[in-house]
C-alpha cells in the first residue's frame, strides 16, 4: 500500500494538513528516501532524553516531549485517511505555508516522519531557475520543491522525538516547553533586593534569550529566598568566581559576557573542576540523580 506524503502548513494563523500527491515512480522513490532517513535518524542512539530545556544532546542522543495535544493533529492522519485531506497548492507560494513534510513509517506502525520545511526549497521562486537535460541547460517552467536530506522529527503516538529544539519549534508550536522569564519576570528579577544594577536600561538590553532562560531558572530554584548575598558570595568564591558587593547586595556586571556567568552561577551551571581546579561554566547540565 502506498504511503501518503503529507504536509503541514500555515494558512491564516492556524496550522492545517494538506496531501502532496506523487506519480508511481516517484512515490517509490520518495517512500524510500523517508525509509532510509529514519534508518539514519535512530542509528547509534541511546533511549530519548525528556526535554527540559537544560541538556544540549549528544550525537548519541535523542530528546523527547510528549504533548498529545500538540501532535493530535498529525495522528489523526493515521485515522482519518489520506482522503480527507486536500491536495497542497503551491501555485501561490505565499500563501502555501509549508512548514513540514510528513509520512507514515513502514518499519513502525505508530511512527510518523517528520522533515523540516524551508521556502528555499521551493523550486520557481525567481524569475529563472536552470535544469540540466541531454548536455544543456534549459528552463524550468513548472512548480515544484525539494525535500530535506534528513528527518527532523519521528512522532510516536503522543512524543516526539528530535534532535534540536529550534528546528522543532520551526514547524510545531513547542515554545511553551521552553522556559524563559517574561518582560514582567525580569523586571521583577532586577527589583530583588540582593541585587545592584548600576544601569538598569543596559541590564535590560543584554536579556537575549539565554539570559531570559537563566533567570527563569533562578526563579523556579528559589536560590534567592533560600540564600542571601552573603552567602551566595561565598559559595561563588568557593568555585573560584569572583562576584563584587556594595552595601551587602550582590553587583549585576554590566558587560554581558560577565552577567551571564553571574547568572549561570547562580542558576547552577558554573562549576570547578575536580581535578584541574579550574572554573567552568556550562550552557547545558543533566541531573544523574
Amino acid at each position: 500500500m502506498c504511503r501518503t506524503l503529507f504536509a503541514l502548513c500555515r494558512e491564516k494563523n492556524k496550522n492545517v494538513v494538506r496531501r502532496v500527491p506523487l506519480e508511481r515512480g516517484v512515490q517509490d522513490e520518495v517512500e524510500q528516501m523517508f525509509e532510509a532517513q529514519e534508518r539514519q535518524f535512530f542509528d547509534g542512539k541511546d533511549e530519548p532524553i525528556e526535554f527540559n530545556g537544560d541538556w544540549k544532546p549528544d550525537g548519541n542522543e535523542l530528546l523527547s516531549i510528549r504533548d498529545p495535544a500538540l501532535l493530535g493533529q498529525i495522528n489523526e492522519t493515521r485515522v482519518n485517511g489520506a482522503g480527507a485531506y486536500p491536495l497542497v497548492d503551491i501555485l501561490d507560494y505565499a500563501s502555501a505555508g509549508i512548514k513540514a513534510l510528513f509520512m507514515h513509517s513502514r518499519l513502525f506502525e505508530d511512527h510518523i516522519l517528520v522533515q523540516k520545511f524551508q521556502t528555499s526549497q521551493y523550486l520557481q521562486r525567481k524569475s529563472l531557475t536552470l535544469t540540466f537535460n541531454a548536455n544543456i541547460f534549459g528552463k524550468l517552467n513548472e512548480h515544484g520543491f525539494s525535500l530535506g536530506e534528513k528527518l527532523s522529527a519521528v512522532i510516536k503516538s503522543e512524543t516526539v522525538m528530535f534532535e534540536s529544539f529550534p528546528v522543532l519549534r520551526s514547524f510545531l508550536t513547542v515554545q511553551e516547553h521552553f522556559e524563559a522569564a517574561t518582560a514582567h519576570e525580569i523586571d521583577e528579577f532586577a527589583k530583588n533586593s540582593a541585587f545592584s544594577i548600576e544601569n538598569k536600561a543596559l541590564f535590560d538590553s543584554h536579556m537575549d534569550e539565554r539570559c531570559r532562560k537563566l533567570i527563569r531558572g533562578i526563579k523556579k530554584s528559589r536560590v534567592l529566598q533560600n540564600h542571601n548575598a552573603s552567602d551566595i558570595i561565598s559559595r561563588a568564591a568557593s568555585v573560584g568566581l569572583n562576584i563584587n558587593e556594595v552595601e551587602g547586595r550582590i553587583v549585576l556586571p554590566t558587560e554581558k559576557r560577565d552577567l551571564k556567568v553571574v547568572l549561570s552561577f547562580l542558576e547552577e551551571s558554573v562549576y570547578k573542576g575536580i581535578f584541574s581546579a579550574d572554573t567552568f561554566v556550562t550552557n547545558s547540565k543533566r541531573s544523574i540523580n
